[in-house]
């Protein structure tokens, strides 16, 4: 039922990055809660994010294991060949909606389990989400994601939406809320009382901006309606006190404060260079930088430093970003990555 998103979700928290060993020993420790089912990384990303997967998968650390990717077939073949199930979203607009299609049916093709996400599901009509859902199901899907991507869901939305799922898709579905007005946990509960059969949780509900709904709100508020989730609540204290270490230590002292919803500056800032590129839909101003940043964000940094460059010299010092994240398990900050791009454009002329 609860699906833990901490090792990918998770590490698109404002300030959050992990080495592929850290990925590897927190895996490790929310396995003990008792988690059966864990989307681990994002593997087109970058090549630690894929030996992370292929690590998680051979040592069987949960039972089902997902990796997240977008729904081209170049995402496809590298989350495959990492061992994992597969995890893919539809583009933020739909214009080559046919395109993703043919790559939910390529995915299809793996002999893996495919869910699709259908994003940002609260800015359209429920009736057009219900028809791109029943698309992606035709196409192939196993199960059926419908994110509340910026936040915006209420509980009462939330509910009618899924129910409408449950009643037209014959598909498992899956539900995912972000937290920005602090409704995340409330709209995971709604979600499941219209039908959904999944939703998505991390420790301490860290995630993309202020994040996600929380694995031991969720689970404690299930169990106290006897609802069986299969979460060990002295686990899940033991983990929660280790991977706060780690979560403080990467992202500062005063973490958990940033991250309160509606006001906290962690509302305003992304990780994830899929949302950055989106400007017109993830409207924060603010990046965090790791393995998940991407072209557009890197630009968007040399371009208010007064930086030239090209293309070619940009995707270069992305890479660099990236590889220096994962070797070191932190966030590069703006000076840093400055220093690095005058580094890069010496070594080119």
């Amino acid at each position: 039922m609860i699906t833990d998103d901490t090792l990918r979700e998770g590490m698109q928290a404002p300030g959050m990055a992990f080495t592929v060993d850290e990925k590897v020993r927190i895996a490790r420790i929310i396995s003990t809660c008792g988690i059966k089912r864990a989307l681990v990384a994002y593997p087109p990303a970058h090549t630690s994010e894929v030996r992370a997967t292929e690590r998680i998968v051979a040592d069987h650390i949960f039972p089902e294991i997902f990796a997240l990717g977008r729904a081209i077939k170049e995402d496809v073949d590298s989350i495959a060949e990492t061992g994992s199930n597969i995890s893919l979203h539809l583009p933020f607009r739909l214009e080559k909606l046919d395109e993703a299609l043919d790559a939910v049916k390529y995915a299809s093709s793996k002999g893996r389990i495919l869910e699709v996400a259908v994003v940002d599901v609260m800015k359209n009509d429920i009736k057009d989400v219900i028809k791109i859902a029943r698309l992606v199901s035709q196409a192939g899907a196993d199960v059926v994601q419908l994110p509340d991507t910026t936040g915006m869901g209420s509980p009462k939305r939330i509910r009618s939406l899924f129910s409408e799922a449950r009643s037209s898709l014959e598909v498992e579905i899956e539900a995912h809320c972000h937290n920005d007005m602090g409704a995340a946990l409330a709209n995971s509960y709604a979600a499941l009382e219209g039908g959904a059969d999944h939703v998505d949780a991390t420790v301490y509900g860290i995630g993309e901006r202020n994040g996600i709904a929380d694995l031991a709100s969720l689970s404690a508020v299930l169990e106290s309606e006897g609802i069986s989730t299969g979460i060990k609540e002295s686990a899940v204290r033991e983990a929660y006190k280790k991977i706060l270490d780690v979560i403080l230590t990467k992202a500062g002292e005063r973490f958990f404060f940033r991250n309160f919803p509606s006001v906290g500056d962690n509302v305003s800032i992304n990780t994830a260079g899929t949302h950055v590129a989106f400007s017109d839909i993830f409207t924060a101003g603010g990046m965090s930088f790791n393995v998940y940043a991407g072209k557009s964000m890197i630009k968007r940094v040399l371009d208010f430093s007064g930086v030239k460059t090209d293309d070619q010299e940009i995707r270069k010092l992305l890479n660099a970003v990236k590889d220096r994240s994962a070797n070191e398990g932190k966030c590069l900050g703006v000076d840093e990555i400055v220093k690095m791009a005058g580094e890069i454009i010496g070594e080119s002329h």
